[in-house]
C-alpha cells in the first residue's frame, strides 16, 4: 500500500493524505500517528521502511494494516506493548547497563551544573529549530519512574528528570528511553501524544556490553544533532506540538513581540478549571502578575462573538464541535532558554491541556496578529526585506497544537472496533 491517511492532521479528521516514500523513519511515522487505509472501513496501519542488500534497494518504503491481533483498543495496545517491553528490558543485561550509564552520565552533570542541551527539527512545524536543556530546574535523576499517560495507562520511564517539589509533587522534566531499533510503536507513539516533556530514545541495537561505556553515554546523550555514519540517527527527540512554543528558536529581531498566546476550546467546566489553575499555576512558579493574562471570551455580544469566531478560526473549522460558545485565551512571556520558572509555567500549563482538561488548543506566536489566511494551517510571518524591496515569509509554528484526549481515544477505539467487525 503506497498511501495511507493520517487520521489527526492540521486540518481535521482524514483530510490529509500521505505517501510512504515521503516518511523518512519510524520516528518521523510516530509523529504522524496513527495512519489508516485510504478505503472504507478504516484500518489503522503501520509504516515499513525500505530494504536495501549492499546499497541496492530490494522493497519499498509502504504501509500494511495491522492483523487482527492488533485491532484492539487503545489501553489493550498500549499494555500489550508495555508489558513485551518489561518483559525485554528484564532480560537484557545491555539495557541495564545502558540506562546506568546514562543516569550516571546525567547526574555527574547535574552534580558539576553542565547543561544537558538536546536540538530537533520539524520541517513539517517550522522553519527553525528547536532545542532545549534536558538538565534546567532539574533537581534528580531517578530510574524506572513510573508514569501515567492521560490516557489512563502506567508506563515505567526507565530515566526520568525531575524538579525540586512544586506544592505537593516534583515536575517531571524530561525523560529517556533505551531501546533497540526504536520498538513498540503504538506505545510509544501514544506517550508522544500524551506527554508534557521532551522524551529521547537512545537506540543501542548491534551494541555489545563492552561498547556500553561512561564515555559512550555521554556521547549518546549529546547525539540530537546530527546522523550517525549510516545516516540514522541512534538518539531521537519525541516532543507533543504543546511544547513546541517552549523549544522554538527564533532568530533574534524577526518577531519582536515578547509575548505569545494560547487559545483553548474546551468544556466549560474544563475552560473554568483552567483559568483558575492558570493563576495558581503562575503564583506556585512566582511568575510576575505582568508575565501572564487568561481570560474566558464568552459569545455574549457581537463583538465578543466576532472574537470567539476569530479564534476559532485559528484552530480550525471543527472547533464548534468542541464548545460553540466560549474559549479560554492566555497570553504569557515567551521564555528565554534560562528562564526556570518560565520554563516550568509551560511544561505544567501544557501538562493540564493534556491530562487534565480535554482541550483543543491554539496558537498565536505573537498578540494582535490577524490570521488572513485560516486555510494555511502554519503561522507565516512577513518580514520586509529591503534589498530586495518585499516581504520574505518565515514559517513559524502551526496554528492548532493539541486536539481534545477524548476525541483521540474515540477515534482510535472505533478504529480497533471497525475492523474487529470486519474481520
Amino acid at each position: 500500500m503506497k498511501d495511507a491517511v493520517i487520521v489527526f492532521s492540521r486540518n481535521g479528521l482524514f483530510t490529509t493524505t500521505v505517501t510512504a516514500r515521503d516518511i523518512h523513519s519510524h520516528e518521523h511515522a510516530r509523529k504522524l500517528w496513527p495512519l489508516v487505509t485510504p478505503s472504507i472501513p478504516r484500518q489503522l496501519v503501520t509504516w515499513v521502511k525500505p530494504t536495501f542488500v549492499q546499497q541496492e534497494l530490494k522493497r519499498r518504503s509502504h504501509f500494511r494494516t495491522l492483523p487482527s491481533a492488533k485491532c484492539l483498543s487503545v489501553t489493550q495496545i498500549f499494555e500489550q506493548e508495555e508489558a513485551a517491553r518489561h518483559k525485554a528490558v528484564c532480560e537484557s543485561p545491555e539495557h541495564a547497563a545502558a540506562k546506568r550509564m546514562v543516569a550516571d552520565a546525567l547526574r555527574q552533570r547535574l552534580q558539576k551544573g553542565i547543561a544537558m542541551p538536546w536540538y530537533f527539527k520539524d520541517p513539517d512545524s517550522s522553519q527553525y529549530h528547536l532545542a532545549g536543556n534536558l538538565l534546567l530546574g532539574a533537581e534528580a535523576v531517578h530510574t524506572e519512574e513510573s508514569v501515567k499517560t492521560s490516557f489512563g495507562c502506567d508506563y515505567r520511564l526507565d530515566i526520568a528528570i525531575v524538579s525540586k517539589q512544586i506544592s505537593k509533587d516534583p515536575i517531571l522534566l524530561g525523560g529517556i528511553e533505551i531501546e533497540w531499533e526504536h520498538q513498540f510503536d503504538g506505545r510509544k507513539a501514544l506517550i508522544g501524544k500524551s506527554q508534557a516533556f521532551p522524551l529521547i530514545s537512545i537506540d543501542i541495537s548491534g551494541m555489545t556490553l563492552e561498547e556500553i561505556t561512561p564515555e559512550w553515554a555521554d556521547a549518546a546523550l549529546t547525539a540530537t544533532a546530527y546522523s550517525s555514519d549510516t545516516g540514522q540517527r541512534k538518539t531521537y527527540v519525541y516532543l507533543h506540538d504543546l511544547l513546541y512554543p517552549l523549544y522554538l528558536q527564533l532568530p533574534s529581531g524577526l518577531v519582536k513581540d515578547s509575548r505569545h498566546q494560547f487559545i483553548v476550546f474546551a468544556p466549560d467546566k474544563d475552560l473554568t478549571r483552567l483559568e483558575k489553575w492558570a493563576k495558581m499555576l503562575q503564583n506556585l512558579m512566582g511568575l510576575p502578575k505582568s508575565a501572564m493574562a487568561v481570560s474566558i471570551v464568552n459569545a455574549k455580544s457581537e463583538q465578543s462573538k466576532k472574537m470567539l469566531e476569530n479564534a476559532g478560526q485559528v484552530v480550525g473549522a471543527d472547533w464548534q464541535s468542541i464548545n460553540s460558545q466560549q474559549c479560554l485565551r492566555l497570553t504569557v512571556d515567551r521564555p528565554s532558554p534560562v528562564d526556570v520558572a518560565s520554563h516550568m509555567f509551560h511544561l505544567c500549563l501544557a501538562n493540564l491541556f493534556l491530562s487534565h482538561s480535554d482541550s483543543l488548543v491554539g496558537y498565536k506566536y505573537m498578540t494582535g496578529i490577524l490570521n488572513e489566511d485560516p486555510a494555511e494551517d502554519i503561522w507565516q510571518h512577513p518580514k520586509w526585506n529591503p534589498e530586495l524591496r518585499q516581504y520574505d515569509y518565515h514559517r513559524i509554528l502551526p496554528k492548532r497544537l493539541a486536539e481534545p484526549r477524548s476525541r483521540i481515544l474515540d477515534v482510535l477505539n472505533s478504529l480497533g472496533q471497525a475492523v474487529q467487525e470486519s474481520c
